[in-house]
């Protein structure tokens, strides 16, 4: 008796009941959820992303043809340091594209960017590939086309995200997001870039010096992609790093594209100015492993 009276309906259920914390995250969670379905594609936070990713991907070509075309002189009169300077942006750019898919996943994007993204990105890729090629074979060409190849690269990549925000209404439930710090893989990854960027900044005009940083930290970026799934691949720190640390980041690259511009002109800085700048934008980075980032309920 005892025993149906214990399994009986009106019997008091002994696990432990949620907290008013816990009711009130699953609350929000669904909100989300629901404003999720109700948007029909990614959130407004990705469309922000993906304008600024916009942005950094014109603003690298760019500066590449800028940098490449420097040296161009008369035929036969080649000069290495375009090369040099010129390289310095490869690992900026190959750490934001590794980053960018985790920072995807975050957002739980699955899909490719459609066809009307993909077509003429390509067309302007390919224009890239042509000026680099007159820039290889010392051929002048008009500044102007540099502009028009990185404009045609961030007009097909903004005006998806810009119709994503016309599109997707704010929130009704903003997101109370409780910042948590980044995981230890996290931080210590943030910090060697800056370390990277730092060093690559004040010793990029040094052939020797920079070609021996970059030759590490492209060995340390495979062999992210050999650890997988572990905690310390590059697409982990895009996946945990909030606005704070994509801004230093930001931040970090433009003073790396600054002085991949000004390198290869007369007034180049000085080697003090590129000490300086390289230890600035390391404390920048290094500040940003130490910051916050809100998680939410995909994180």
């Amino acid at each position: 008796m005892e025993s149906d009276s214990a399994n009986s309906p009106t019997a008091p259920d002994s696990a432990p009941q949620p907290t008013s914390i816990e009711a009130s995250r699953h609350l929000q969670q669904h909100q989300e959820v629901r404003d999720s379905v109700n948007q029909r594609g990614p959130s407004r936070d990705f469309a922000w992303f993906s304008l600024w990713s916009a942005l950094m991907v014109a603003s690298y070509v760019g500066v590449f043809l800028f940098a490449f075309s420097a040296g161009i002189g008369t035929a036969g009169d080649s000069n290495p340091d375009k090369f040099s300077q010129t390289s310095l942006l490869v690992l900026p750019i190959l750490a934001f594209t590794t980053m960018t898919t985790g920072a995807r996943e975050r957002f739980g994007i699955r899909r490719a960017p459609a066809r009307a993204v993909w077509i003429p990105l390509v067309l302007a890729l390919f224009g890239m590939a042509v000026l680099s090629g007159l820039s290889v074979f010392d051929v002048p060409y008009s500044r102007w086309l540099i502009a028009l190849v990185a404009l045609a690269v961030f007009v097909p990549l903004a005006a998806s995200a810009i119709a994503q925000l016309i599109r997707v209404p704010r929130s009704r439930t903003p997101a109370g997001r409780s910042p948590e710090p980044l995981s230890t893989p996290v931080r210590w990854n943030t910090a060697i870039m800056g370390a990277v960027a730092g060093l690559l900044i004040s010793f990029g005009a040094i052939p020797i010096v920079s070609a021996l940083v970059m030759i590490a930290a492209l060995a340390g970026i495979a062999f992210t992609y050999v650890l997988n799934e572990s905690a310390w691949v590059l697409p982990r720190v895009g996946f945990e790093w909030g606005w704070m640390q994509w801004a230093a980041f930001g931040i970090t690259t433009s003073t790396l594209f600054a002085f991949a511009v000004l390198a290869p002109l007369a007034e180049s800085p000085s080697l003090a100015a590129s000490i300086a700048a390289g230890i600035g934008v390391f404390l920048v980075m290094l500040a940003a492993s130490a910051l916050p980032a809100p998680r939410d309920a995909r994180s």
